[in-house]
C-alpha cells in the first residue's frame, strides 16, 4: 500500500517513518511512504504557497494552485478535475472533517493508495476541497499543521495490513476492536512496591484468565 502525503515539511514525514513499525514495513516493501512538497510546485519566484485571504482577516491561507499542481504531478488530477480511481482516496486534514477512528482505519487499509493533504497556517483556499474525497479530523484540538495527524492515520492504517505486525493475532485483542478496550496487562515483577499482579493471571487456568480478561475489557 502506498501513502502519499502532501506537505511543506517532508522531512517531518520521513524522519518519523524511518523507524519502528513503519520503517520495518517499508524495508519489507509492504508499504511505501512518499512525502510530496507542494512548495516545489509554486510558480512565484519566492516559492510561497500562502497568501492573504480575500476580504481580509487574520493569518494566511494556503493557495489552491501549488496543491493542485502537486496532485497533477502525481497523476491524481487533470484538466481541473480529480481522476477517479477505485483504490485511491484523497483526504485532507481538516478540523471540521469526519472524526478518524478504527473503523475508518480499516476502510482505508483496503486501498492501494491513500493520499493525505497536510495543511498549515489558517487553512486552505476553499477550492482545494474540490479535488479531495473526504475531510478528516483526528480530534477537537488545534495543532500547528497536518503532519502529525497524517502520521497518526498512516500508522493506524499500516499496522492493519498483513505482515506489518509481527503477530497478526494481536490485532484481534487490541483496543477498539469489537467495540471494546483492551484488558489490563502485567509482567514481571509479580510484586512492585506492594502493587501485585492479580492472582487469576498466575493461576495457569486459561479459561478463567480468558473470562477475567473479557470482563475487564467490558
Amino acid at each position: 500500500m502506498k501513502f502519499s502525503i502532501l506537505t511543506i515539511f517532508p522531512d517531518l514525514i520521513y524522519n518519523y517513518c524511518q523507524d519502528s513499525i513503519l520503517g520495518r514495513a517499508q524495508s519489507k516493501e509492504l508499504i511505501s511512504v512518499e512525502a510530496h512538497n507542494f512548495r516545489d510546485f509554486s510558480i512565484n519566484k519566492h516559492h510561497t504557497v500562502d497568501d492573504k485571504p480575500f476580504g481580509g482577516g487574520a493569518g494566511m491561507v494556503l493557495q489552491v494552485e501549488p496543491i493542485y499542481r502537486c496532485l497533477e504531478n502525481i497523476g491524481l488530477v487533470k484538466n481541473g478535475k480529480k481522476i477517479k480511481e477505485s483504490k485511491t482516496k484523497i483526504i485532507i486534514m481538516d478540523p471540521d472533517g469526519k472524526k478518524f477512528d478504527q473503523t475508518m482505519a480499516k476502510q482505508f487499509s483496503k486501498l492501494d493508495n491513500l493520499v493525505i493533504i497536510s495543511g498549515r497556517y489558517e487553512g486552505f483556499d476553499e477550492r482545494v476541497y474540490k479535488f479531495v474525497d473526504d475531510r478528516v479530523s483526528v480530534g477537537d484540538y488545534v495543532l500547528a499543521g497536518g503532519e502529525l495527524p497524517a502520521m497518526i492515520i498512516t500508522e493506524a492504517v499500516a499496522r492493519l495490513l498483513p505482515g506489518v505486525l509481527g503477530n497478526f493475532e494481536s490485532l484481534k485483542e487490541e483496543t477498539f476492536e469489537n467495540d471494546i478496550v483492551e484488558y489490563p496487562q502485567y509482567t514481571r515483577p509479580e510484586n512492585f512496591m506492594g502493587l501485585k499482579v492479580p492472582k487469576i493471571l498466575l493461576s495457569g487456568d486459561h479459561k478463567k484468565i480468558g473470562d477475567w480478561r473479557k470482563d475487564q475489557s467490558r
